[in-house]
């Protein structure tokens, strides 16, 4: 006799859900490092524009110009980007975690036909 039709079908747990706050934590973490990008494009581009680019650091902070320190200028603009391309990144494997995270919606199987 076929196995399917003869043996008892186990007690499965039921799926998990994941509770409101975990949800909004994860919503609210999500939206608080793109405003972080966001805010940090910004100035990218604002220092781009103005020719003037001031350390992120929290100690004395140090203004560095296009005109009178190139080198420092450049320099603190490419660590600067690297810094907002790491913050996207970080976000965009977040998503990518989270959406595989996901539990699937257990749809029935369609029976086999001949």
């Amino acid at each position: 006799m076929n196995q399917k039709r003869t043996r008892v079908p186990l007690p499965h747990p039921p799926p998990y859900r994941q509770s409101r706050l975990s949800y909004w934590l994860t919503v609210l973490a999500g939206v608080l490092i793109a405003i972080a990008v966001c805010l940090s494009i910004y100035m990218l581009i604002e220092s781009w524009i103005s020719g003037s680019i001031t350390t992120n650091n929290r100690g004395p902070r140090s203004t560095y110009t296009l005109a009178l320190q190139p080198r420092r200028y450049w320099f603190e603009f490419v660590w600067q980007s690297f810094w907002t391309a790491f913050m996207l990144a970080i976000g965009v494997f977040g998503l990518w975690i989270y959406r595989k995270g996901w539990v699937r919606e257990q749809r029935p199987k369609g029976k086999r036909s001949r």
